[in-house]
């Protein structure tokens, strides 16, 4: 088994036992976290954007690959020339397009569709943020991303993917141990294969974190526990779990998980070889 097999593998059955004990990972699954997703794009860029701003000219054409609400490109284009968000969930689209409203950017667009496009589209610097994860053909994915980078392709992703962040959790909220999703381990060979050798920045000052409202007692507990697994059955899970919401969660003021394993932001970077405009 060759290394894109070896991944598309690892995200089936990913995929397989997450249909089978909670929400099924595809569009409608991302639907109800849109709203955390649009971020403001004239903030501090986080330090992994930085490093892919650092690699920018100030002339650049920028394609995101599944960006969301924006998170990523939009403080990226305000450094570049035009962003095109290539998004296939609607949901995410419309708060990506209340994003540019509400800060007036007038060169961004999004577009309905998944990667790889039918037509043939291509930019100075094609970028893509925690999305390879859940990608069970990727070796085209790279490919297009790659052939349509006049310049430069970036990843960023994290040295423990966020679905896996959560895997003690999973483990005791199921009763099984959870099929990880593939990272950087898996994704690095799969590129050496496409004959692509990347840079790989380990952003050490940059854990992974998220903006979320901490619980402030058992009952909130056990539903950000539900937002975290998006369980089916919810009653089976609250009966395994609410016995150990004490080891779960360090009650201070609010619950802050204890079961997360520690994470870095990662950035995985290459140039391409087309000819100069």
């Amino acid at each position: 088994m060759n290394a894109a097999a070896h991944y598309n593998a690892m995200v089936s059955a990913c995929r397989e036992q997450q249909a089978r004990l909670a929400t099924p990972y595809g569009e409608s699954y991302w639907d109800r976290f849109a709203h955390t997703y649009r971020f403001d794009p004239n903030r501090l860029p986080e330090m992994s954007i930085r490093e892919v701003i650092r690699r920018m000219e100030m002339e650049d054409e920028i394609i995101e690959v599944g960006g969301g609400a924006g998170r990523v490109g939009l403080p990226l284009v305000l450094r570049g020339t035009s962003l095109r968000n290539v998004e296939p969930s609607a949901a995410m689209r419309e708060q990506f397009r209340l994003a540019v409203w509400q800060h007036e950017i007038r060169n961004a667009e999004a577009i309905a569709s998944a990667w790889p496009m039918r037509e043939s589209i291509s930019a100075d610097l094609v970028v893509t943020a925690d999305v390879t994860y859940f990608i069970d053909d990727i070796g085209p994915f790279l490919q297009a991303m790659h052939d349509a980078a006049r310049r430069r392709v970036a990843i960023l992703t994290w040295t423990v993917p966020p679905p896996n962040v959560n895997a003690e959790l999973f483990r005791l909220a199921f009763g099984e141990p959870q099929a990880p999703s593939p990272g950087y381990r898996e994704l690095l060979p799969v590129l050496w294969e496409l004959d692509i050798v990347p840079d790989v920045l380990v952003v050490n000052d940059e854990p992974f974190a998220w903006p979320e409202r901490r619980p402030t007692n058992d009952d909130e507990a056990l539903e950000f526990v539900y937002n975290e697994l998006s369980p089916r059955d919810e009653a089976a899970v609250a009966e395994r779990l609410r016995p150990l919401l004490g080891e779960l969660f360090m009650r201070e003021d609010a619950y802050f998980p204890t079961w997360r394993t520690p994470s870095r932001a990662m950035l995985i970077t290459w140039e391409t070889e087309w000819p100069s405009r």
